[in-house]
């Protein structure tokens, strides 16, 4: 009889042991191998062409070819140069939900890139928890003090709920995002988690 209860003891303490480990891991580890790196070129959807001007370089993704545009009353970022055709760009597509987006026809021809060498910064990405992740263009809240520079949503079927923000990314062979609820922004304080990410799209 004390033999069995000393056995159940030492396996009751392995298994906090375990369970101590597991939650210092970032969310679902165990899913991401290695994040894979895109550089998106969207595809040019047919029927629907819209015209507008494009003013300046992309905010939201930061890397040539990519720009701000008007289009009716509301604006377009980002929007892509399609190769060989200066008169056209793809606006409103989204590599992580496959969406198309729309094709913008220019009443004014492109002006020239300032920035021709920019370097490819991470747009939208997909976490080991399935939120995507978008980068935001407006007034940035803070969190801890730090931008929040990515909004994340979660999509299910027809509908998107809001999935927390993110402030920074850490390159690696899997790159960790330190992500927040949204109840933590404007507010200091709030340690992180880590989530791996599975797919980064710039």
């Amino acid at each position: 009889m004390l033999l069995r209860a000393k056995a159940f003891l030492a396996s009751f303490v392995l298994m906090l042991c375990a369970t101590s480990v597991h939650a210092q891991l970032p969310a679902s580890s165990l899913t991401v191998s290695e994040t894979s790196v895109i550089r998106f070129t969207p595809t040019v959807p047919k029927g629907d062409v819209r015209e507008g001007v494009c003013w300046t370089e992309s905010i939201a993704v930061s890397r040539s070819g990519a720009w701000r545009c008007m289009v009716g009353n509301g604006i377009s970022d980002p929007c892509f140069m399609t190769p060989g055709n200066r008169e056209e760009l793809v606006c409103g597509a989204n590599p992580a939900v496959k969406t198309d987006g729309f094709v913008l026809k220019l009443k004014k021809p492109l002006l020239k890139s300032s920035h021709p060498n920019r370097k490819p910064e991470p747009w939208i990405f997909r976490l080991a928890d399935n939120s995507i992740c978008e980068k935001m263009t407006g007034t940035l809240s803070a969190v801890n003090g730090e931008p929040a520079r990515w909004s994340c949503s979660i999509y299910i079927r027809d509908q998107v709920r809001p999935a927390g923000v993110v402030t920074e990314l850490t390159p690696g062979k899997i790159w960790l995002a330190d992500k927040f609820p949204e109840s933590a922004i404007g507010t200091r304080g709030v340690t992180p988690v880590k989530v791996p990410v599975k797919v980064i799209w710039e």
